[in-house]
């Protein structure tokens, strides 16, 4: 896997490819009559997440996994105390198959056992104990979500050269709210990078920013807002949460490690973490498939 770049080798390209969108603005704004807003904001948008896909073993690394399986544990904190009131694990396989990403999640409630899927061919579904749930249920109804959710973050930051992900540079920002209490992150600008989907992409069409610090290849924080909505949700990752490697057959896959829920004020409400990470394992068509 390729090293990390230096804070002067990343500063450095940055620039450069500011300098280069701003004169390629000039050009375009001169002869093409080209929004120069948007031009710039691409290009060194662009910039940043491919450093951030060389800092994770470049677009190789991605084409290389084929499947993966996992656990995603949910815990819930009481933001006075910052106590784990509730931890909940969900057992996860991931596939890219023959008609797209391929998604199966199963997990225990009080009401029993819950599985949910999608296939890529067949429309997504949940089921209680083995039997399918009425399209009125709530786990059908958020099945096909879930099932995108657990890939696109497993998948970054690769998935943000998707066709219809567009990305715009909004300048360096500070992050929208306090620190999290505990955190060591020092205060600073940090290059803020917009990302929102075509029609068509994706369940929902949630707006995300992500914080890169100056120098470092990974983002330090996302935020993103729901669609319909207007208040943020803060996504602290930290400088490791984005570089675990996993072993695979032959190779190193990154993913995001753990997610923490960050209020305005700084206060942790939830977490996710992803644990038990097996790169390519043997894992049958059957397995997606409704059952």
């Amino acid at each position: 896997m390729p090293s990390q770049p230096t804070r002067t080798s990343v500063v450095r390209r940055i620039r450069w490819t500011a300098a280069a969108a701003g004169f390629l603005v000039f050009a375009g704004a001169g002869v093409l009559g080209a929004p120069p807003v948007e031009r710039t904001q691409n290009a060194v948008a662009d910039s940043l997440v491919g450093l951030w896909i060389d800092s994770a073993g470049s677009m190789d690394t991605y084409h290389r996994f084929l499947t993966a399986s996992f656990t995603v544990t949910t815990i819930l904190f009481d933001t006075l105390s910052g106590r784990v009131k509730r931890a909940r694990p969900r057992y996860v396989w991931v596939r890219k198959g023959p008609h797209g990403e391929e998604a199966r999640i199963e997990r225990w409630e009080s009401s029993g056992f819950i599985q949910q899927g999608f296939n890529g061919r067949d429309q997504s579904w949940a089921a209680l104990e083995g039997e399918i749930l009425p399209d009125t249920a709530k786990d059908i109804r958020e099945a096909l979500y879930v099932s995108r959710d657990v890939f696109y973050w497993f998948g970054l930051p690769f998935k943000l050269r998707d066709p219809g992900v567009y990305l715009s540079y909004l300048g360096l920002r500070e992050r929208p709210g306090g620190a999290w209490e505990g955190e060591d992150e020092p205060t600073q600008l940090y290059h803020a990078v917009g990302v929102s989907f075509g029609d068509g992409v994706g369940e929902h069409q949630d707006v995300f920013t992500y914080y890169f610090p100056p120098g470092r290849g990974f983002p330090y924080e996302v935020t993103y807002v729901e669609e319909g909505r207007t208040e943020i949700n803060r996504l602290l990752c930290g400088a490791t949460g984005w570089a675990g490697t996993h072993p695979g057959s032959n190779f190193l896959y990154p993913s995001v490690g753990r997610r923490d829920w960050i209020t305005v004020s700084g206060k942790r409400t939830k977490a996710l973490t992803i644990s038990d990470v097996v790169i390519n394992p043997e894992v049958p068509q059957e397995r997606f498939e409704v059952p």
